[in-house]
């Protein structure tokens, strides 16, 4: 039996993805069980690392680009407004601290 051509491409095809797949999972896995300092240091290294994703002045030029970017903006706006809540809630707890000194 002969296999066409195409459906051979398709299957390597297949298989890489699903590989990659395999093995980003792995990855990210992995780096999830670093210790938060060695993820921090991850983090700053990574432009090394992929120097054709990120520009030459690295974090910056990312942190300067105006593009909207509309799932970050909600997860900063939700990560500051619990950091207010946690803060209101601060206070009144030294607040009633306070008048009981």
């Amino acid at each position: 039996m002969i296999v066409p051509l195409v459906e051979v491409i398709d299957s390597f095809a297949k298989l890489a993805h699903f590989s990659t797949v395999k093995s980003l999972l792995e990855i990210e896995e992995a780096i999830a069980r670093l210790p938060s300092d060695v993820r921090r240091q991850l983090v700053q290294d990574l432009p090394a690392f992929c120097p054709d994703a990120f520009p030459a002045d690295g974090w910056e030029a990312i942190l300067r680009d105006n593009k909207p970017r509309p799932a970050l903006t909600s997860l900063l706006d939700k990560l500051d407004a619990e950091y207010q809540q946690k803060r209101r809630r601060l206070a009144l707890v030294l607040d009633r601290f306070a008048r009981r000194i």
